[in-house]
């Protein structure tokens, strides 16, 4: 069972789901929310995360919004406008630390801190999105267009 919350503990959540992914974000965005170098995603099946309270809601951009707790500021997590059965929970929520947790991508390289060194670990690597999630959000984008 992963359990997490936000800061203040105002905000909780459990789930006994296998992450889809573990993703670790070095967008400039990230960097400015979480004030690192990069911030790291849970990614999950919604149904199948249960939260004491909702996560406050806002977006920053056309295609995702976050969740943040408004009371202590935490970032919480993230959901794809195209994307609604899967949730990107903020991997530092998480109350104890779960070795087996490991990243499966680091995305938005070009963005990354130049001091920051990343280990040669095998784990895939994206200048931005992987190439089929950009093929995702095009395909979304366009769609919108229409109607």
């Amino acid at each position: 069972m992963i359990q997490g919350g936000c800061a203040c503990g105002r905000i909780q959540y459990t789930t006994d789901a296998q992450p889809l992914a573990v993703n670790v974000c070095h967008c400039v965005t990230c960097q400015r929310i979480s004030g690192s170098a990069f911030l790291a995603f849970l990614d999950i099946q919604s149904s199948q995360v249960t939260w004491t309270q909702q996560p406050d809601k806002w977006s920053c951009s056309d295609i995702a919004e976050r969740g943040h707790c408004k009371m202590c500021g935490s970032s919480m997590s993230m959901t794809y406008h195209f994307e609604k059965g899967r949730t990107a929970i903020c991997l530092g929520t998480i109350n104890e630390t779960d070795h087996s947790l490991q990243p499966t991508a680091h995305i938005f390289l070009k963005d990354k801190a130049p001091w920051l060194v990343l280990a040669d670990d095998g784990i895939r690597r994206w200048d931005t999105f992987s190439p089929g999630y950009q093929g995702k959000i095009s395909k979304w984008k366009a769609e919108q267009t229409l109607k």
